[in-house]
């Protein structure tokens, strides 16, 4: 599950996964998660992707993301 502490993580390195400590780094594919949520809430806000998918996305968030504040979070980052 994504949650804040997996958030500010993410947001401390940008995004950059060899950039954690040691010893200190989450399961890398919901890291790659994130990446691939961040980047469709991206095209999402510039018109890129259909209703369709805009849907597909909120079931997505809903599905890996700890709960609504987590998800709300998700939309507001700017990496």
């Amino acid at each position: 599950m994504i949650t804040h502490d997996l958030l500010d993580a993410y947001e401390a390195v940008k995004g950059e996964y060899e950039k954690l400590p040691w010893g200190k780094k989450p399961d890398e594919q919901l890291w790659e998660t994130v990446d691939e949520i961040l980047l469709d809430l991206h095209l999402i806000k510039h018109g890129y992707a259909s209703d369709g998918y805009e849907r597909h996305i909120e079931r997505k968030l809903k599905e890996v993301c700890a709960d609504l504040s987590v998800a709300e979070r998700m939309r507001a980052l700017r990496i």
